[in-house]
């Protein structure tokens, strides 16, 4: 179990150089994106509009945090709108993608996976105050993107951005997450080795 925070995290340019993301997380740990991985989790501010940069031979999927969204256009697609936090988008990293923002910069959350070793969803969780019960999968990335989310049996909190990974070794049957106070989301990574 590893509960990462944001002075864990790495900012980096994107690939494409068209601005910068904040990695949260990547198997193998240190791996740069010039040399194979499994999988990448990170949140980007897309503060213009502008193409995507491209993954070859990798899958990736994203969701909006914060803003008012952005238009994409994706190669064998079409376009597809973003805008309501939590909504998920799913495509090849093969493909061309260009985002046009609707109304001012947008923060998204995304992971980028290889499909021929692992199968990976991404989940937005609406937590109150009731118990919401999650089983976890053999590797599990939970991370907190705007406030406090408490999650037991462990009896630990996330603050917001911070993210809790579990490993097999970590093995718990079931977690309960809910919101230390009010209401607020939880983005859940789902990873699932393929072999």
């Amino acid at each position: 179990m590893l509960q990462l925070r944001p002075a864990d995290y790495r900012l980096m340019p994107w690939k494409n150089g068209g601005g910068s993301t904040t990695e949260i997380a990547i198997e193998p740990q240190g791996a740069s994106l010039g040399e194979p991985f499994l999988w990448r989790v990170s949140s980007a501010t897309v503060a213009a509009s502008g193409p995507f940069s491209a993954f070859s031979g990798l899958q990736r999927s994203l969701l909006l945090v914060e803003g008012v969204g952005f238009i994409l256009d994706i190669e064998g697609q079409g376009r597809l709108r973003l805008k309501h936090p939590g909504q998920v988008v799913s495509f090849s990293g093969d493909a061309a993608v260009g985002a046009t923002l609707i109304q001012g910069p947008c923060v998204d959350f995304g992971v980028i996976s290889d499909p021929t070793q692992v199968r990976v969803t991404l989940q937005w969780l609406n937590l109150g105050r009731e118990a919401t019960l999650l089983v976890p999968a053999p590797t599990t990335l939970l991370y907190a993107p705007w406030g406090p989310v408490w999650v037991d049996p462990l009896d630990l909190e996330l603050d917001s951005r911070e993210c809790l990974r579990l490993d097999p070794a970590d093995a718990a049957p079931e977690l309960r997450l809910r919101a230390a106070f009010g209401t607020t989301p939880a983005v859940v990574v789902s990873i699932y080795p393929l072999s």
